[in-house]
């Protein structure tokens, strides 16, 4: 076996740490600026700590929360934007549907017109028939009391 050689002691612990925290925060600000240019938005930058002058420092807890209100507002405009194409898409069917019911509306009304059209022209036939009918009945009458007539002055 092989002697075990003792841990040394770790004395630069708390900058490994640092090290850490430091690596995830700039892991977190990435994950940020790939969803803001995944929505047309412009990435933040990053910088050394060379020239100071020109920049604004947040504390840990400010910048965790920067990160996760600009995650919030870009997950909520990405609901928001599906929610609108949902809309969208809601709305061109309801607009496909109300056409084809309106189609549908006018092929019946085009149907009762013609079928009130064959109702009149029937109704016009019964009187055409109902006029001959009474006529050959008035003729038939006639005939009957021409025969009546014949037939008396015959006894």
């Amino acid at each position: 076996m092989f002697p075990v050689a003792p841990k040394p002691q770790d004395s630069n612990q708390p900058s490994d740490r640092l090290m850490t925290e430091k690596q995830q925060e700039e892991a977190e600000w990435e994950s940020i600026n790939v969803l803001l240019m995944m929505h047309g938005l412009k990435p933040l930058s990053l910088v050394k700590r060379t020239d100071l002058k020109d920049l604004i420092i947040f504390d840990k807890q400010s910048s965790q929360r920067m990160r996760q209100n600009l995650k919030l507002l870009v997950e909520e405009t990405s609901r928001q934007q599906n929610m609108i194409q949902e809309l969208i898409e809601t709305n061109q069917q309801l607009r496909n549907e109300l056409q084809l019911e309106h189609s549908r509306a006018t092929n019946q009304e085009q149907r009762a017109n013609d079928l009130e059209q064959i109702m009149e022209s029937v109704k016009s036939k019964i009187g055409e028939l109902e006029d001959e009918s009474l006529n050959r009945a008035c003729q038939q009458q006639n005939k009957i009391k021409d025969l009546q007539k014949e037939q008396k002055t015959l006894q």
